[in-house]
């Protein structure tokens, strides 16, 4: 059911990235052209993972990167609160610049679809101005 303004009404967690399920959430699509459909891929997405992880992506690849593999893991964004959370993520980041891999430890389980489809974002920042990466109506 859509708004006045035809935006959806505030949505409900889990995160679908992380799939915390404290964690407040805003909708988010890749469209916001009006007339608004929300269409897919229309979902939720806490405030971690959308803005501090996943619109950085361009600027900061190697972030992006230890935050796929902490949710991979079963990591929640709110776990960055936690020093030891942090100590890990850096490790992985410090390898990853360097080409190398660090698998970090569980924390929950979690089975990870190999095409999520934030699995397939790219890092690439020629994306954000190609006409082929968001055509419009």
């Amino acid at each position: 059911m859509a708004t006045v303004s035809g935006f959806p009404p505030h949505p409900l967690g889990p995160c679908s990235i992380c799939q915390d399920p404290t964690a407040p959430v805003e909708a988010h699509s890749e469209d916001y052209s009006l007339p608004y459909l929300g269409e897919p891929p229309a979902d939720t997405r806490c405030v971690v993972c959308d803005r501090d992880r996943l619109h950085k992506r361009f600027l900061k690849p190697d972030i992006w990167a230890a935050h796929k593999a902490h949710v991979r893991r079963g990591g929640y964004a709110s776990d960055v609160r936690r020093p030891e959370i942090v100590r890990e993520l850096d490790a992985f980041r410090k390898a990853w610049r360097n080409g190398e891999t660090l698998e970090l430890s569980q924390l929950r389980p979690r089975i990870v679809p190999a095409d999520a489809w934030w699995e397939r974002l790219t890092t690439d920042p020629s994306s954000l101005t190609s006409a082929e990466s968001r055509p419009r109506p």
